[in-house]
């Protein structure tokens, strides 16, 4: 999926150029600005970096389990500062919504194997300050790559501090530190600044909060956030 977008952008851009040639470029004098904003609104891929121990505790109740990519989406604003002309500042207050899902392979009380899955609601406040690398601007358009780190608080961990204890199959931290890295494309319209970007987000720390006592926790030996993120901007 990933490559079909990229093939996408790279047509669409060349095809943006082309037209893009024919007339007078548009904002000419945005860059000089030392502060603008804008808003942002896209979709979001939740997974993880899973690492389950070996061999794993409890082979009598859990012999395996594997987590599987969910959907969500995000909104946010932009604050961009210009350093210099090819370096940009940005803070992005960000609210992602999405779900991690964990699939566990366990033994039923018939001796049969199955799969037990469960799911656990994310909804992330999220504060990225990242650098803009910018290449020269050609015309209308302007690619970029972006790197960073954000501290991001999970919302959805004050409805689960009100489930009761035994229908927890595992617990994770809601304050996760992530670094991020990514590139885009920024478009200049009449009357504003579009752009397309493509960015990952990746947890520093585990995140699970291990219970020896729980099967479906003590598995696990790490947990760290994977977010994969397609961005569109508006300057």
């Amino acid at each position: 999926m990933r490559r079909l977008i990229l093939l996408l952008l790279v047509l669409f851009t060349f095809a943006f150029s082309g037209f893009a040639q024919r007339r007078p470029p548009n904002l000419p004098q945005y860059d000089e600005t030392l502060i603008h904003f804008g808003a942002l609104i896209g979709y979001n891929q939740f997974s993880s970096l899973l690492k389950v121990k070996e061999p794993v505790p409890d082979p009598d109740k859990v012999v395996g389990m594997n987590n599987e990519f969910q959907h969500g989406f995000q909104i946010g604003v932009i604050g961009d500062l210009k350093v210099f002309e090819y370096l940009r500042l940005r803070l992005t207050p960000t609210l992602s919504f999405g779900d991690r899902k964990f699939n566990y392979n366990i033994i039923d009380k018939q001796g049969q194997y199955t799969t037990l899955s469960t799911n656990i609601e994310a909804i992330y406040l999220e504060t990225p300050l990242e650098l803009k690398i910018q290449s020269k601007r050609w015309r209308d358009f302007r690619p970029y790559v972006i790197a960073g780190g954000k501290h991001a608080y999970d919302l959805a961990s004050l409805k689960t501090k009100k489930i009761a204890e035994e229908d927890l199959l595992l617990r994770v931290n809601n304050h996760d530190w992530m670094y991020t890295f990514g590139a885009g494309f920024d478009f200049y319209l009449p009357y504003f600044k579009f752009g397309i970007e493509l960015k990952s987000s990746f947890s520093i720390y585990d995140m699970h909060i291990s219970e020896a006592h729980k099967p479906y926790s003590n598995i696990i030996d790490q947990y760290r956030t994977r977010i994969f993120y397609i961005t569109l901007t508006f300057e």
